[in-house]
């Protein structure tokens, strides 16, 4: 089983008591931190390799570290006042192909109503993004494995149907 990948948005108080907790979490592996303050992401990079929960590496930007392959989530843990601005840098990286598989976020979600209905709408638009990544890479494969030659018109018109509304999302 592969084992899952974390990044970590933050280097401070919350963030570091994520990564003492990751001791006792199985097949997930701390890989990569992103602060703000550089010296404090290699910092708390560097503790989570001293706490053996990853490899973790210090990352220039939310984005770089989102794009990472081997990064399957990331672990919210930054300050509330930066929430909306980090959502925004994850969901614009899965905007651009990079794949997430989940968000944790260390309470509270955001400092008022309207910043929580800025993230939950961030995420709703990260979600789809990559449904039509998935659903984009699914039909690629049905053209590539199946020869046009093999289909009928109904077949066809099917497949030309589902990429419209696809690029019509």
């Amino acid at each position: 089983m592969k084992r899952l990948g974390i990044g970590i948005v933050g280097s401070g108080f919350n963030a570091k008591f994520h990564l003492q907790a990751f001791v006792a979490v199985r097949d997930a592996d701390i890989l990569g931190v992103w602060s703000p303050n550089t010296k404090h992401a290699e910092e708390t990079a560097a503790l989570a390799r001293t706490l053996g929960v990853g490899a973790a590496k210090a990352f220039p930007s939310i984005a770089a570290m989102v794009k990472d392959p081997a990064i399957d989530a990331i672990w919210m843990c930054g300050p509330n006042f930066a929430r909306v601005a980090n959502f925004e840098e994850i969901v614009d990286a899965v905007k651009g192909g990079a794949k997430l598989l989940g968000i944790a976020c260390e309470k509270p979600l955001a400092r008022n109503v309207a910043e929580a209905k800025r993230i939950v709408d961030l995420v709703k638009q990260a979600i789809q993004a990559q449904k039509i990544s998935a659903a984009t890479e699914i039909l690629g494969l049905i053209e590539e494995r199946i020869p046009a030659a093999h289909l009928g018109e109904q077949e066809k018109a099917l497949l030309s149907k589902a990429k419209q509304s696809l690029y019509s999302m």
